[in-house]
């Protein structure tokens, strides 16, 4: 995998390591490398379990080094999410998705974001492309009616139905976009 959809890949892959904590025991397999350290709280000596803890917190600080594991805390895959609102993936769990969403209410997933507007480029008949602090690339799909968009106003971006979007900027009229990049 290389760009951009390798640093996808490689961030949603890290992210197994933070899901397996976070995660009920039932629900997803723990990595291997995560399991080994956590069998060493049941040496009875001392000495050999520090020792399990020592070799066990090598292995995961190389598996880091070479980016085969990352462990992120909450803010930072909160940050994630936010970043990558907008694109389609497969129902991933550790990124909020997966066969028991359909118990939880949706205001517990990420419905919306509030976000500065970096940049803002007119892409004829009213439509625009806007570009977040964030790097996100946005696109009206339809007329902005009004007031034009500029840098440096909120806009909110809401999930609508069917894997829509709604955008407004400084709390005007909701148009339809969708992320482009």
């Amino acid at each position: 995998m290389n760009g951009k959809w390798g640093c996808v890949g490689g961030v949603a892959l890290s992210l197994l390591a933070v899901q397996a904590q976070a995660a009920p025991k039932a629900q997803q397999p723990r990595p291997e490398i995560f399991t080994d350290l956590l069998q060493c709280r049941a040496i009875a000596d001392n000495a050999a379990r520090l020792a399990c803890f020592d070799r066990q917190v090598a292995a995961m600080d190389a598996a880091s080094q070479r980016d085969e594991v990352v462990v992120l805390d909450k803010g930072e895959l909160n940050k994630t999410r936010k970043t990558l609102f907008g694109f389609s993936f497969p129902k991933l769990p550790f990124l909020g998705g997966g066969d028991d969403d359909a118990d939880k209410p949706e205001t517990e997933g990420l419905t919306q974001i509030q976000a500065v507007i970096a940049s803002v480029r007119s892409l004829g008949y009213g439509k625009w492309q806007i570009g977040l602090e964030d790097g996100a690339q946005w696109m009206t799909t339809e007329a902005v009616a009004g007031r034009d968009p500029k840098v440096g106003q909120a806009i909110e971006l809401k999930r609508a139905a069917m894997g829509s979007f709604f955008g407004k900027v400084d709390g005007g009229r909701a148009v339809r976009m969708k992320r482009i990049s």
